[in-house]
């Protein structure tokens, strides 16, 4: 038997799909070039690196793509149809990455251990950050510097430059830049389920749903408004737009806010409290269900432009211009002149959070209803 070892389907330990010799099978799909991607850690970061599948595919319509990540991000990537093989980076798969062999690899994150793992990922190409041996990160190619110099320099980044993160991390892994969207796709029961519980929500008497991701990563807690400050937009929502359902989205990290934020609302069954402990798909799957989302720069932020849907982001600590939201919403600026900072402490009388005018998101409010 003649097997074809470089047929995309392949794996060497069980038939594939279609349960045929290899031979003059009609479903052989070969790959050239065999292509690498590590981004590992902020999971938004994850997510928004899925830009890149677009222009590798367009570029290598044959290639074969392997993304390396941490098993903490891997479901923002369940069911992309560009990844052919999804590892979850632990000490089980240390020889694997040795032994693997590609033709490029693109490396997207700035990090100590994503840099190791580029530099010990065998590839013809490289492309992005990698690591010096010294424990500095290093770009791989002179693609690689704009993006590069932007982390050295906070005036830079946060005043000068204009491209969002997208287009930098395209052009650092020289590839083109048009603008292509996250990819992030989910499967036929996913759709279903995501019927389901919206159906649900609209037979409680709305004609649509605001979806409120209500918090952030516990690193950088200023990119969520206040319990306080939540609880007066959701009030100003159900005044202004009473026949919208207000879905609270967040994840195990806000199980308390959001529970606060309900009880302010016990005796309204259209301030619907979404469980935030049943796992990152499902919070997805509930993202979904929502017409538009508010969220600060978070993860949610990220999962919510995937979905393609009109958003209303709010800016303190992090670059309103690094995030593209595809023209489907409004971005708005924290009125502080420290913004950003990029800080995970703050020792300012006035916070970022409580300088986001009620009124300006009441009135994006209405032009992202428009867009559904």
């Amino acid at each position: 038997m003649r097997y074809r070892v470089d047929c995309r389907l392949f794996t060497g330990y069980k038939p594939c799909k279609y349960k045929r010799p290899c031979e003059a099978c009609p479903h052989y799909d070969p790959v050239q070039p065999r292509i690498a991607i590590v981004s590992l850690e902020a999971m938004g970061a994850v997510l928004r690196s899925t830009c890149l599948l677009p222009p590798i595919k367009r570029k290598w319509p044959n290639c074969h793509i392997t993304w390396f990540t941490m098993k903490v991000a891997a479901p923002l990537l369940e069911n992309n149809p560009y990844i052919d093989r999804l590892i979850k980076v632990d000490a089980a798969t240390t020889s694997a990455m040795h032994y693997l062999r590609f033709d490029k690899l693109f490396a997207v994150d700035k990090s100590l251990e994503a840099g190791a793992l580029a530099e010990l990922v065998q590839a013809e190409e490289k492309y992005g950050f990698g690591l010096h041996e010294s424990g500095v990160i290093r770009p791989f190619t002179a693609a690689a510097h704009y993006q590069y110099d932007l982390g050295l320099d906070d005036h830079k980044k946060f005043f000068v430059n204009q491209k969002p993160e997208t287009q930098q991390i395209t052009e650092s892994m020289e590839l083109s830049w048009v603008r292509d969207p996250y990819v992030l796709e989910l499967s036929p029961d996913e759709n279903a389920l995501v019927k389901k519980r919206r159906d649900a929500i609209l037979q409680l008497g709305a004609k649509g749903i605001i979806g409120y991701n209500t918090g952030c990563s516990v690193l950088f807690p200023y990119k969520k408004f206040t319990i306080e400050r939540s609880i007066e937009i959701i009030r100003q929502w159900r005044h202004h737009f009473p026949t919208y359902a207000i879905a609270l989205l967040g994840g195990p990290e806000d199980s308390e806010r959001q529970r606060a934020m309900k009880a302010a609302f016990s005796d309204d069954p259209l301030v619907v409290n979404t469980p935030t402990t049943e796992g990152l798909r499902s919070g997805i799957i509930w993202m979904d269900v929502a017409d538009m989302v508010l969220s600060g720069c978070s993860l949610g932020l990220h999962i919510a432009i995937g979905l393609k849907k009109p958003v209303i982001a709010w800016f303190g600590v992090s670059c309103i211009q690094e995030i593209d939201v595809y023209d489907r919403g409004v971005k708005i600026q924290s009125e502080v002149s420290c913004s950003p900072c990029w800080k995970k402490r703050c020792d300012q009388t006035v916070k970022c959070f409580d300088q986001v005018p009620l009124a300006n998101i009441l009135e994006a409010t209405s032009e992202c209803l428009r867009l559904t």
